[in-house]
């Protein structure tokens, strides 16, 4: 809460530190709302694995922030490949398919 983002600095928390809370969040509204609203997965997204447990939590959108600064332009093309990967792994076929999973049920 705020006394954790008072003790994290000025500036409040992003990047790793929320990671896996936002990726609850994201779970949580996924569950409640059915997957009926587009969901924005954010929070310490710096790779296709993480992209991917935003996504099979419910995201249908990935924001990319802190990740970008710290690996530069390269990590679009990276998140690419390794999303097709992760996708072909798992048996999905597309993104859309893969959207919520974790909540679903659905594959690996």
């Amino acid at each position: 809460g705020v006394e954790q983002a008072a003790e994290a600095g000025k500036g409040g928390l992003s990047g790793k530190p929320i990671r896996a809370r936002s990726t609850a969040a994201v779970r949580e509204v996924y569950r409640l709302t059915g997957g009926s609203v587009p969901i924005i997965g954010l929070g310490g997204v710096d790779s296709a694995e993480t992209a991917y447990e935003k996504i099979r939590a419910g995201a249908s959108l990935v924001e990319v922030y802190t990740g970008i600064i710290y690996k530069g332009p390269t990590l679009f093309s990276d998140m690419q490949v390794g999303l097709r990967r992760l996708l072909e792994r798992d048996g999905f076929s597309s993104v859309s398919e893969a959207v919520g999973a974790d909540v679903r049920g659905k594959a690996q």
